[in-house]
């Protein structure tokens, strides 16, 4: 038994391995790239699958995406379909181990690690190396059955399971909550059925099982969060076990139609794992915004009381921990500015949507940006000074006029709805795309700030006499459109009060990028 979880815990460490260094791989730009993907579920749930079909941490990018829904940068909606497609992407490894190339486990860990020697190969080594390692794992699982299985307590407990795969998607479920590793769980499923151990139907059980459990881990992770990201984990949970639940009474005719598509006992187990989860969130798809529907009922708001998270009286005896912990939440307050900003777009795209969340965003910057100020002035009052807290007070005063700003851009909507008028098609296309890109900007800038990454800082400030430029035109050419459409006269005062709230905010986006380098301990320039 010992031999068979020293298995387990080789592929564990190679999947870890390869998954942290596929991701320094992507560097930042991979979360970056996914947090646009808001436009549709279809969009939402392949930019899922690729994102995690190169990283190969499903359940990790299912956190993730907690995390964005809690920033307001992706919809339940969209935020729903990504973590289904990131479960999904993730089952690429196993597919490569059924391959058979754990026969090959350790030259292609020799490769990897000697590859790792180079710096310019380091993360690409480490990440060959992880695959070895969790293909190895494998083996060695495989490898531990044949003698393991003579004892009686392991034969009794596998005839159990035998005669009643629905204990192996307990079990399944059980060891995937434990893990937080759906692979690692179909893995010994994989392991128990190539060694003729378990029948087809037991390991088929298995995947059902670890498909389920490996919602658990998102879940987890949304208890502290807002009522939008608990809603993307619950719903998750919800349509897995929808899926999977009655698929358990059906395990002897869904195992025939898996044997008909080939493949040795590796093979069928693994396109077991890849297929449930794939079809579950391609199923899902079109019921998606019913989904939601049903989790506003289900997952209701709840008043959260606004506080600092990671500020501590403690650290304030330790000055550069303190600006550590106070750098960290600048970042979070960043999270809510860009969520109030997400939420701005979305509702000029469409024309309608609840400002709620936008208000209670801006009450949280609020707060929060006072609770900053006051925490770095009783820093700098023991005598504590130094330009990374002056670089944090600057930054905590952008961000909250950057949020009054955002807030302003919806204010300035109203009062024209509060007239009866409305912006023409062709206006609100205007606004909505510039605001857009304002937006991408905001979450580069903020990227910048969250890694330290002055490349990217740099880029962004590059970028703002393009888009003022862009901005003016846009607003010379709405004044020129004014001759040829006077209906549109009456709104035509919003329209440009908005261009200019617009050219605001990028000109706050590019001090704020600028202030990067001071924060992380450089001067600027």
């Amino acid at each position: 038994m010992l031999t068979l979880l020293g298995g387990l815990a080789l592929f564990l460490i190679g999947l870890k391995q390869a998954s942290r260094a596929l991701e320094a791989l992507g560097g930042s730009s991979l979360r970056l790239w996914l947090s646009r993907a808001t436009k549709g579920v279809v969009r939402a749930f392949g930019a899922g699958l690729l994102v995690t079909a190169i990283v190969q941490s499903g359940t990790a990018l299912s956190v993730t995406v907690i995390s964005l829904v809690e920033a307001g940068v992706l919809a339940v909606a969209e935020g729903l379909a990504m973590s289904m497609g990131a479960i999904a992407g993730g089952t690429v490894a196993l597919q490569l181990a059924a391959f058979r190339v754990y026969d090959y486990a350790l030259p292609i860990i020799a490769v990897g690690y000697f590859a790792s020697l180079y710096k310019p190969l380091k993360d690409a080594g480490r990440a060959v190396a992880g695959i070895g390692l969790f293909f190895l794992g494998l083996d060695v699982m495989i490898r531990s059955l044949s003698p393991e299985t003579q004892g009686p307590l392991m034969q009794l407990a596998l005839q159990g399971v035998a005669e009643n795969p629905l204990w192996m998607a307990a079990l399944a479920l059980a060891f995937t909550m434990l893990v937080h590793s759906s692979n690692a769980a179909v893995a010994m499923a994989m392991a128990f059925y190539v060694a003729g151990r378990i029948p087809l139907e037991a390991a088929l059980a298995a995947v059902i099982g670890a498909g389920v459990g490996t919602t658990f881990t998102p879940l987890l992770a949304s208890l502290e969060a807002g009522a939008a990201a608990r809603r993307v984990a619950v719903g998750h949970l919800l349509w897995k076990l929808l899926v999977g639940l009655p698929l358990l009474f059906f395990l002897t005719p869904l195992g025939g139609w898996v044997a008909a598509l080939g493949g040795g006992p590796a093979r069928q187990v693994a396109n077991a794992h890849t297929l449930f989860n794939l079809l579950a969130g391609l199923l899902a798809l079109p019921f998606i915004p019913w989904l939601v529907r049903l989790l506003e009922k289900l997952v209701p708001e709840r008043k959260q009381v606004i506080a600092p998270k990671y500020l501590s009286e403690e650290a304030l005896g330790s000055p550069a921990l303190a600006l550590s912990l106070a750098l960290r939440e600048v970042i979070r307050i960043s999270d809510h500015v860009l969520g109030m900003m997400a939420d701005t777009v979305r509702i000029l795209e469409r024309g309608e949507g609840d400002i709620a969340d936008v208000q209670a965003r801006e009450e949280k910057v609020d707060r929060l940006t006072q609770a900053v100020v006051m925490y770095l002035a009783r820093l700098q009052s023991q005598g504590e000074s130094s330009g990374t807290a002056e670089k944090l007070l600057l930054l905590a005063g952008e961000l909250e006029h950057l949020a009054d700003q955002i807030r302003r851009l919806l204010k300035q909507q109203d009062k024209l709805r509060q007239q009866g008028l409305e912006f023409s098609p062709e206006g609100r296309a205007e606004l909505s795309e510039a605001a857009r890109r304002v937006y991408v900007r905001m979450q580069e800038a903020f990227t910048a700030l969250a890694t330290g990454n002055k490349q990217l800082a740099r880029e962004v400030l590059a970028g703002r006499a393009e888009t003022e430029n862009y901005l003016q035109q846009l607003r010379l050419a709405h004044l020129a459109r004014l001759q040829d459409q006077p209906e549109s006269r009456a709104s035509s005062a919003a329209h440009l009060d908005m261009l200019m709230t617009l050219d605001v905010i990028d000109a706050e986006v590019s001090r704020v990028a600028e202030l990067v380098p001071g924060v992380y301990g450089e001067e600027d320039g």
